[in-house]
């Protein structure tokens, strides 16, 4: 009884699960909580002991069947819902909104509900553990399926390139948004970057700004990547005006950089932690 009692003296709260979003673990931690997930990331501080390892994806997503409400014409209602989670919403009034029918909107909708994702109530529907859509959502997106046109700008860095768009003559019906560090770092400065993505609609506006700022495409050694987007439709919604420049919203940046391999998670856990994080907080319905 007497080892018993010293063993028990000595537990410790430990969470194990197949994997723990970024936001699960750091709430693991605020409350002195242990974890392990079987995707690699674990927490463990205890006497002399110390071990942390983190920044593993998850290897165990949830496949789903049905519509895909990621995909990019679908993506628009949840791009709406997610920019204000307390709001409800008639299906009408989301409509209008994204620019879709009424018919497209109810029939993503009862898919959301299928998905809790969405939750209704008196016929007005409101944002359900936005964490969790977010979490399903960078495994559905693929940044690779985006169109990339590399560039060389003669330029000293990232910033001087992005001084270069600034003093750009850009005409109204030219559309771009700037994504991955080049994006970020105008929202929640935070690492070093050697090249800047800008989203453009079409081959026509490539064109203007290599003209503009008197670029040479190459195969190697490019500093200013153009990407044709798959998210045709959604890519430029809830854009931003930062220092004079065009960035992603911040849902796009964080898909965009999640998965890509350049410090890119390391980038997107920062951007969930300074911007998303703050909007998501408790709305759990």
């Amino acid at each position: 009884s007497g080892s018993l009692s010293k063993a028990w003296r000595i537990s410790l709260p430990f969470l194990v699960s197949s994997y723990l979003s970024p936001s699960r673990r750091q709430k693991c931690k605020e409350g002195g909580i242990f974890f392990l997930d079987l995707s690699g990331n674990v927490y463990l501080k205890h006497g002399g002991l110390n071990v942390e390892r983190e920044g593993f994806r998850n290897l165990f997503p949830e496949k789903r069947s049905g519509r895909s409400p990621f995909s990019d014409k679908a993506s628009l209602i949840l791009r709406v819902m997610l920019d204000d989670v307390d709001k409800s919403w008639g299906v009408l009034e989301l409509a209008q909104v994204v620019g879709l029918s009424p018919g497209f909107v109810s029939k993503m909708v009862k898919e959301l509900e299928k998905r809790h994702y969405v939750a209704s109530f008196e016929k007005k529907l409101k944002l359900k553990n936005p964490e969790s859509i977010l979490e399903d959502w960078i495994h559905d997106y693929n940044y690779k399926k985006n169109r990339e046109f590399k560039y060389f700008c003669l330029a000293k860095g990232p910033e001087e390139i992005m001084e270069k768009l600034r003093a750009a003559d850009v005409p109204e019906d030219i559309e771009y948004v700037l994504s991955l560090q080049a994006g970020s770092q105008l929202v929640p400065p935070h690492s070093i970057y050697s090249e800047v993505h800008l989203y453009v609609s079409s081959k026509n506006d490539i064109d203007f700004f290599s003209r503009e700022l008197n670029l040479k495409q190459v195969e190697r050694g490019a500093n200013l990547i153009f990407l044709l987007p798959y998210y045709r439709q959604s890519v430029f919604f809830g854009k931003q005006k930062v220092k004079d420049l065009w960035v992603a919203s911040n849902v796009q940046l964080y898909l965009d950089l999640y998965n890509y391999p350049t410090r890119g998670l390391e980038q997107a856990e920062h951007l969930y932690n300074r911007r998303l994080k703050k909007l998501f907080e408790g709305k759990e319905v």
